[in-house]
Parts: structure tokens; C-alpha cells; sequence
């Protein structure tokens, strides 16, 4: 009975960390690297927080399954599906630390996104890229039974690895498309003001000249 309350509250807090995730991953790509309004910046920080108490639940009732595992079957340890999740949370961890500390105050910048340096996008897309690649694997390594005692923490570690490459690279992509746009954007509205000006400037003489023919 406690096992199972104990994976029960495991698996929630891995899920509503994921949903929150998400949402908040999709919300940022929505502004288009725009700067992010009052609302956005206060909704960011709870969702943090939010994904903070889930990650603390999850090493909780983790180190407890852990340990009733543990007691129960000794072997329980060797298994090297264990030791990669893991590691998996310690990176969870260890970037969760990061991105509260470096990722979120430059995405509250006034500046917004895509007027950050080059090196700064890269960082940002990395402990992003990171964070979603750690909670969806950790979550799948929670469910694969068929891993235990049958993969080894190489392979494991290596398919971690390869997942991150690729969403870090998507990651990236997109924020190379916002600054485009953003500088697209920029191009067309200055040309738009310089038109302006330009046909107000023209239009006055005319104005004037045929108040003077008059």
C-alpha cells in the first residue's frame, strides 16, 4: 500500500512538472522572443516555483522507493536503469539551478529575446533544451520496465544524449528564426517611417505651391 502511494505521488509529480513544462515552453515560443509583459514574467516565476516543489517530491519519493526497494530485494540497486534515471535527475537539478539563475533573468529582460548576445541565446537554449529532455526521459525511464536488467546505463545514457542533441538543435533553430523575423520586422518598419516622412516632405511644397498660385 505504501509502494504504491509512494509511486502514485512519483508519477504525478513527474506529470504535472511535464504539463507545466509544456505549457510554458509553448507560451515562450508564442512571444516570438518579443519582450515579455508584466502578466507573462509573473506567470513565468509561479510556473517555476511550481516545477521546483514537483522536482522536490520527486526526489523524496524517489529516495524512498528507493530504499523500501532496496530492503525488500537487495539486487534492487544493481540496476542500472536506477543508477541513469539518476543521473538524469541530477542534471534535472543542477540545471533547474541555472535556469533560475541565469535563463529567467535575462528572459525578463525589457530588451526581450532576441536582443540578447549570441553566447546568451546558445546558454538559453541549452538549459531549456536540457530541462525538457531530462523530465520527458526521466518520466519514460520511470515506466520501462522492459530496461531493467536487460539495457545497460551506457546505451541508456547515450539515447539521454542523443534526445538532447536534437531538441537543443530545434531549440536553436527557433531562436535563429525569431531574431530573423525581429530583424525583418525592424527593416520594414524603419523603410515604412522613412516613406512617411518622405512623401510628407514631398506633399508640403506641392501644398504650398498651389497656395501660392491661389
Amino acid at each position: 500500500m505504501i509502494n504504491s502511494l509512494l509511486v502514485y505521488i512519483h508519477l504525478l509529480a513527474a506529470c504535472v512538472a511535464i504539463g507545466i513544462l509544456l505549457i510554458q515552453d509553448y507560451a515562450l515560443f508564442q512571444t516570438h522572443g518579443r519582450r515579455l509583459t508584466t502578466l507573462e514574467i509573473a506567470e513565468l516565476h509561479l510556473n517555476a516555483k511550481r516545477v521546483s516543489i514537483a522536482l522536490l517530491l520527486l526526489w523524496v519519493t524517489g529516495i524512498a522507493i528507493v530504499i523500501k526497494g532496496y530492503i525488500g530485494h537487495p539486487d534492487y540497486i544493481i540496476n542500472q536503469k536506477l543508477w541513469a534515471k539518476l543521473s538524469v535527475v541530477v542534471v534535472l537539478t543542477v540545471n533547474g539551478y541555472l535556469l533560475h539563475n541565469f535563463c529567467f533573468p535575462r528572459l525578463c529582460k525589457p530588451q526581450g529575446l532576441n536582443e540578447l548576445s549570441s553566447s546568451e541565446k546558445v546558454l538559453l537554449a541549452l538549459a531549456g533544451s536540457l530541462s525538457t529532455t531530462s523530465w520527458l526521459y526521466a518520466s519514460y525511464l520511470g515506466i520501462a520496465r522492459h530496461w531493467s536488467f536487460s539495457v545497460n546505463y551506457t546505451d541508456m545514457m547515450a539515447i539521454y544524449a542523443g534526445t538532447f542533441l536534437m531538441l537543443f538543435i530545434i531549440a536553436c533553430q527557433c531562436l535563429w528564426y525569431f531574431s530573423k523575423v525581429s530583424q525583418i520586422t525592424q527593416q520594414t518598419d524603419h523603410l515604412t517611417r522613412a516613406w512617411s516622412e518622405n512623401k510628407k516632405n514631398i506633399e508640403q511644397p506641392t501644398v504650398q505651391a498651389l497656395h501660392d498660385t491661389r
